[in-house]
């Protein structure tokens, strides 16, 4: 089998979380490293994630709704009124997203198409509104969650991509691993909010026209990130804490 690259999504400013993905899947041979969006937002180590990300030797993203909601803030455009319970949190983030990543970071797509082993490949964080797929966050583009999934919904989220052979999403932090046909959805779960002190992400392989999914748990220290919620005094700490890491 031949590995393909490495995909995850949410990692919501977790660097600790990261580096373990990147470092274990560096060591199982990873060349390739994808991401469904959401990098930044409810943690607090918004550069160093973004710093990590960018400084792969070959790394593909797609933007998420926190990261587009930081974005509004730091360049003045409407803010979601959808996320106003969480402004105050994303003010912060924005104040710390240094200019040249907030650049960047404002030029990745919503979605991927891309194609490789005659394997076709969909990333997107999740779906969107009909209609809303170029409207601005402000706008609420993305689906509502659905939060018990399952093959049914996943037709309705995604049926006009089912000539995919390859779906992967985010968004929602659990994990998804449903196959329709030849159409596999992906989704291994946040990688920087668990309860455990784990990583999530998948390895995915090709034999041939054939697609393998390895999903991954790697275990780190979150030490660091549970006193940087306090010393950094990050809005909203203690109930981010208690929601996305226990």
């Amino acid at each position: 089998m031949k590995l393909l690259f490495a995909y995850f999504t949410d990692i919501h400013g977790n660097i600790d979380a990261l580096q373990a993905v990147v470092d274990d899947a560096i060591k199982i041979g990873a060349r390739r490293f994808i991401c469904g969006g959401d990098m930044i937002g409810i943690g607090p180590f918004t550069n160093e994630v973004l710093e990590l990300l960018f400084n792969l030797p070959s790394v593909d993203m797609v933007t998420g709704n926190h990261d587009e909601a930081v974005l509004s803030l730091k360049f003045g455009l409407p803010y979601p009124e959808s996320h106003f319970h969480a402004k105050k949190h994303h003010q912060w983030i924005a104040n710390h997203l240094e200019d040249r990543y907030a650049n960047k970071l404002h030029k990745l797509p919503r979605e991927l198409k891309f194609e490789q082993e005659n394997i076709r490949f969909l990333i997107t964080h999740y779906p969107f509104k009909s209609g809303k797929k170029e409207s601005p966050i402000s706008e609420d583009p993305f689906m509502p969650i659905i939060s018990q999934p399952d093959t049914k919904s996943m037709h309705a989220l995604f049926g006009h991509s089912l000539p995919y052979d390859f779906i992967g999403f985010g968004h929602h932090h659990i994990v998804h691993d449903f196959k329709i046909d030849q159409t596999h959805f992906v989704n291994p779960g946040a990688l920087g909010c668990n309860a455990q002190a784990e990583a999530r992400y998948a390895l995915v392989y090709a034999a041939g026209d054939t697609l393998y999914i390895e999903y991954k748990s790697v275990p780190y220290n979150r030490t660091n990130l549970l006193i940087a919620y306090r010393s950094l005094q990050v809005p909203d700490g203690p109930f981010l804490i208690k929601a996305f890491h226990s």
